[in-house]
């Protein structure tokens, strides 16, 4: 497989411009310590979107008491962006990544999560949405036969983090069963786990799979139309893609790897971005590269073109640290956006795409939406005024918020 092979694909290729598609919404909303993933949806029926964090709070010694956070926050919505706190879900601790998604096949949709910092064998939890928002919890847990810690060790030569170390969470049907399994990263145990679903267990025995180099995302896509899912992952440690085949009975192997065209990838998202019928992926990076790369797929596990978005001024020093990514047609014009949450920024930056075809490079106009007091670390899409249009949610760290921009 190529790995670029047009390097001058390169930069923003178009111009910052006034921040006019969102307007910021005067009020936030408080929500638990350091929340590390947001979602929005309606979980009690009223047809208005609730919104839900994963509080991961501060990280000390896995043999303390008490290792990390351990709370979802619930913000109920009684009107459009008029939201009331709930008291806080308890999941594992260090909780990393949630999904809201139907898996026990009721009405109302359940909250997933993968937790980082688990201990007592919470590894993913499960809050099972009985109704009156109200949640009955599940936990779920990896052998720690099937897992070796690969990351970084005190100085007494103890780990330093709990394994697996869940990072990153997807639910979908995977094996064509008609329930929804669950595939995570551990990251500190080199590992993706699939959970197979059940009807009355909700998720079964796990299948551990090998993947060294630090998965650290994962995001699920076709990328050889054999209509079965495949697995797109990053390998933080080694600033790697890895790309694993399905063959529809939940198990995986691996197809590529390929350097990131960058330090410390974290997230990856899949999907057409230049509107040419093949399957693209994105990428960003943590490092000082503070860059996001395109890989343009052309079929059958390939991505031989690829373009590099950098978002700062010096490649040599940390000036935005992208921790999150979602996109969206913000704009209206059939193309999709990229939002990005942006902590050592305090900023969320918009690259609206305003490309007019399929032609390599895309084109990007970037906007910036600073926030004083807080870090922005998660977004999600939804239309929290229900004008019909995407809006955004962001969770800012130091504050301990939930802000929204709304789409004007």
């Amino acid at each position: 497989m190529s790995r670029w092979i047009v390097a001058a694909l390169t930069g923003l290729a178009c111009c910052s411009a006034y921040a006019d598609t969102f307007l910021r919404h005067p009020e936030t909303f408080r929500v638990g310590p350091n929340p590390t993933s947001i979602a929005a949806a309606d979980l009690n029926g009223d047809g208005l979107l609730e919104i839900v964090t994963s509080n991961r709070g501060r990280l000390t010694d896995i043999r303390d008491e008490r290792p990390a956070g351990n709370t979802v926050s619930y913000l109920v919505a009684d009107k459009p962006l008029q939201y009331r706190s709930q008291p806080p879900l308890s999941t594992g601790f260090g909780p990393y990544k949630l999904v809201v998604a139907n898996i026990d096949a009721l009405k109302a949709p359940d909250i997933v999560i993968a937790n980082f910092h688990a201990v007592r064998n919470r590894d993913l939890t499960l809050l099972r949405n009985i109704g009156e928002n109200l949640f009955e919890p599940r936990h779920f847990s990896i052998p720690d036969d099937k897992l070796n810690y690969a990351r970084m060790r005190d100085g007494d030569n103890q780990p330093v983090y709990s394994t697996p170390g869940l990072t990153s969470l997807v639910i979908e049907d995977l094996n064509h069963d008609g329930f929804r399994d669950a595939i995570v990263t551990g990251w500190s145990a080199d590992v993706l786990v699939f959970f197979p679903g059940e009807s009355e267990a909700y998720f079964g025995k796990p299948v551990v799979t090998t993947l060294a180099g630090g998965p650290r995302d994962v995001a699920t896509g076709d990328f050889d139309g054999d209509g079965e899912i495949d697995l797109a992952v990053t390998l933080y440690s080694t600033n790697e893609i890895a790309l694993l085949q399905g063959d529809g009975s939940g198990a995986f192997r691996l197809r590529e790897r390929f350097e990131s065209r960058g330090k410390l990838p974290h997230k990856i998202r899949v999907l057409d971005l230049n509107k040419d019928g093949e399957t693209d992926l994105i990428v960003t990076h943590t490092h000082a590269d503070d860059s996001l790369v395109v890989f343009y797929g052309n079929g059958s596990f390939s991505f031989p073109l690829s373009q590099e978005i950098t978002l700062g001024k010096d490649r040599q020093k940390l000036e935005f640290r992208i921790r999150d990514i979602v996109t969206a047609d913000f704009t209206g014009n059939g193309r999709a956006d990229i939002a990005l949450a942006c902590p050592e920024a305090s900023s969320v930056v918009l690259l609206k795409n305003v490309s007019k075809g399929t032609g390599l490079p895309q084109l990007f106009s970037q906007e910036t939406y600073r926030y004083d007091d807080g870090e922005p670390h998660a977004l999600c899409v939804g239309d929290f005024n229900q004008d019909e249009k995407p809006d955004l949610a962001v969770a800012l760290w130091d504050a301990d918020m939930v802000a929204l921009l709304l789409n004007k």
